[in-house]
């Protein structure tokens, strides 16, 4: 089989080696826009230990220790001038997104994988009718849908808080979630430890707090001076950094009633993203990258490979989906319960979930069967 992998990010690259692994006499081509330096974000959170832990993309390395990973057990709220720990529940791993993404680049062309880097098609089908088996997109919400079938075609939803992503030098040993009441209104910061010397730092807000702030007039300097003040108590000095071309902007939820058609296959981002204080993106994307590998692997022949992939992947992106909204759409009305002490606001925001069937063992069960092939 010839494939083509759009998007040289975690979860086409996941799909890449796996599959090379193995099928390794079939050919598998990667191309991605961006040059090999240019890999957007700061740290991301994974599931588990390095090797024990199968969602987890670094149990996919052979050197993974070399990216540092920093583990994290407990969890910090903060409301106000209170704030409370308590244990996770399972172990999580933050790491550097540029350390894994270039680790897992590595590994693809260890095993023979090809990937051509600023390139692009202007239409995703391009590859499909030509020389390619099948065609998997995989590179990111900003992915280009000209061509697509209806049944591919995504369905945008725009919420309501405008969020940005800065690294810290602030040390954070445990996940974090910080509530600050500001005279413009409420800003709140997800924040986490990623490296030795480096933390994820994600702040959101309301519309009308982003427009009272001022800082859609603001420089990214400006913003994170800004921001920088308003978590003063808790940067303790340190700190805020931007990434060019990675300012303020509104969380978009894409999402597909169908994860494949013809010889179109997505994944990742590309098929389902979801609000980051839910904290499965990447786990998902490794998930569904096994997934598709199982149904190329095991059933006869593409048109059953794809329905399968369709069976086992839409009601987990689906169920991933309604977690996710259902956590955005909670901070988006933070304002309604600020008034709350500290103890009834981390009871409120630990119950905002707990209506939906736990998401932790839909991903288990779906990686097991992925794996038992």
């Amino acid at each position: 089989m010839n494939i083509l992998v759009i998007g040289a990010g975690p979860a086409g690259l996941v799909f890449a080696s796996q599959l090379k692994l193995a099928r390794p006499d079939w050919r598998i081509r990667m191309i991605e826009k961006q040059d090999p330096e240019s890999v957007t974000g700061w740290g991301v959170v994974l599931p588990g230990r390095p090797g024990q832990h199968p969602a987890n993309p670094l149990s996919y390395l052979d050197d993974a220790d070399t990216l540092n990973p920093q583990f994290l057990e407990e969890f910090q709220f903060v409301h106000g001038d209170q704030s409370s720990r308590m244990p996770i529940g399972v172990l999580m791993c933050g790491v550097g997104r540029r350390g894994l993404v270039h680790a897992l680049r590595a590994k693809c062309q260890s095993l023979g994988i090809e990937i051509r880097y600023g390139a692009a098609p202007t239409n995703v089908t391009d590859g499909v009718g030509g020389e390619f088996d099948l065609v998997v997109v995989a590179n990111g919400v900003g992915h280009k849908h000209d061509g697509m079938a209806e049944a591919l075609r995504p369905r945008l939803e725009y919420g309501g808080n405008r969020y940005i992503w800065y690294g810290t030098t602030r040390l954070f040993d445990q996940m974090n979630l910080i509530f600050r009441a500001h005279e413009t209104g409420t800003f709140v910061a997800h924040a986490y430890r990623y490296a030795d010397r480096m933390s994820t730092f994600i702040v959101e807000c309301s519309a009308a707090t982003h427009a009272c702030a001022g800082l859609e007039r603001m420089s990214e300097r400006e913003s994170a001076t800004f921001i920088s003040d308003v978590f003063q108590s808790t940067l303790r000095g340190h700190a805020l950094l931007g990434q060019p071309a990675q300012g303020w902007r509104q969380f978009m939820t894409l999402s597909h009633e169908t994860a494949a058609e013809g010889r179109l296959a997505l994944l990742g981002d590309a098929l389902q993203s979801g609000h980051f204080s839910i904290g499965h993106g990447t786990t998902m994307a490794v998930v569904e990258a096994q997934l598709l590998v199982k149904a190329l692997c095991t059933e006869a022949d593409l048109p059953a490979a794809l329905a399968n992939f369709n069976a086992h992947v839409l009601p987990l992106v689906q169920l991933f989906k309604s977690h996710a909204d259902c956590s955005r759409l909670w901070f988006e009305t933070i304002d309604e319960r600020m008034h709350l002490n500290h103890a009834e606001l981390a009871q409120h925001f630990d119950a905002r979930r707990k209506a939906l069937p736990p998401l932790p063992e839909a991903l288990g069960r779906e990686l097991g069967y992925a794996l038992a092939r």
